[in-house]
């Protein structure tokens, strides 16, 4: 196995998975730096290989066809670095501080910050690791199914509660199955509404939930805090690690969880958040799927609301999961190690 075990993307990758890639790389790496003429040579021997399913009629003694694909090759590498500059300078200022890269001064390597295993980063690490447990990976080893049940069960629900609350500026319940406390839906419900969620709970489910429902299809709420109930502001969210979120939103599922789990639902602006690891970079999918999710925290905006999140745990606010961020460095160094071994 390489030392970094990713495999290198195609010519036609998109940027944000050339830029991963280089993430991986750094992220995997005994020094923590992913150099760009590793690229580079990634880039020459793709033009090699398509070079080697070209005719050759027209070569010259003189290397004419040579020089001019040296040109090409140069003017790739320059288009491929220009990319990746913008993609890395768009992701630093959208995490804000929860980004654990930079590049080098001279542009020519992309370093893994060295206290990535802090807690302000490893909340974007996770997402960049799990965009590529599914399709179009970028790993060449197998991942455990050990591994990817603690992600889905545990870890990215931990991310996605710190998320919701530095969303909403306040407090956040993980009502998301398996829940750590083993607390059905009304215990962790009345447990929001006395931390002033702003609605009340039912004694019982409604008589038309369905017995064996586990989370209602809702993953986390989170509200404002505020000197009096209602919050101003209340959010129902959908956490989704896997590739098929688009088109599923939470708001599908709220009223019924209303209906089912609360005898007074919530009076104040109810909003909406579709919580997913990956980079969207589709601008025309971005703002559509928007229109259907209401918010949607991807790779960038999740990050630095988990961190937002931590902050208000460490200043007192309650917050579900608030002893659980040890869970997801953990899981962040098994992984690490796992590919490495």
């Amino acid at each position: 196995m390489a030392i970094e075990p990713v495999v290198t993307p195609g010519l036609n990758a998109d940027d944000h998975v050339l830029v991963d890639w280089l993430e991986l790389v750094a992220f995997f790496n005994e020094f923590r730096t992913a150099r760009l003429d590793e690229l580079d040579a990634a880039i020459e021997e793709q033009f090699e290989a398509l070079e080697d399913d070209q005719p050759d009629d027209d070569t010259d003694d003189l290397g004419y066809d040579d020089a001019g694909n040296i040109a090409r090759i140069d003017a790739e590498k320059e288009r491929v670095r220009e990319r990746i500059e913008n993609e890395v300078d768009f992701r630093l200022k959208d995490c804000d501080s929860a980004y654990p890269f930079r590049l080098g001064d001279d542009a020519e390597e992309l370093v893994l910050v060295e206290d990535w295993q802090d807690d302000r980063f490893t909340p974007y690490l996770t997402c960049l690791v799990t965009t590529h447990l599914t399709k179009k990976s970028l790993f060449d080893f197998e991942v455990t199914d050990e591994l990817i049940q603690r992600l889905r069960n545990r870890v990215f629900q931990v991310l996605s509660t710190f998320a919701m609350a530095g969303l909403a500026s306040g407090s956040a319940a993980s009502i998301g199955w398996p829940r750590t406390d083993k607390a059905d839906i009304i215990a962790t419900l009345k447990r929001a509404e006395a931390r002033g969620a702003g609605f009340q709970t039912r004694d019982a489910p409604g008589r038309y939930t369905p017995p064996k429902e586990k989370d209602g299809g809702v993953d986390v709420i989170s509200w404002q805090i505020d000197v009096r109930p209602p919050p101003i502001l209340f959010y129902f969210a959908q956490v989704a690690s896997g590739h098929n979120w688009p088109g599923k939103p939470v708001s599908t599922h709220s009223k019924l969880f209303e209906r089912h789990y609360m005898d007074d639902p919530h009076r104040g602006n109810v909003s909406y958040a579709t919580l997913i690891p990956f980079r969207v970079a589709d601008e025309d999918q971005w703002n559509n799927e928007h229109v259907i999710h209401g918010a949607l925290l991807d790779r960038t905006r999740l990050p630095k609301n988990a961190v937002l999140g931590q902050a208000l745990a460490r200043d007192g606010v309650e917050i579900d999961e608030s002893e659980n961020m040890p869970q997801v460095l953990a899981w962040l160094s098994d992984f690490r190690a796992t590919a490495l071994a």
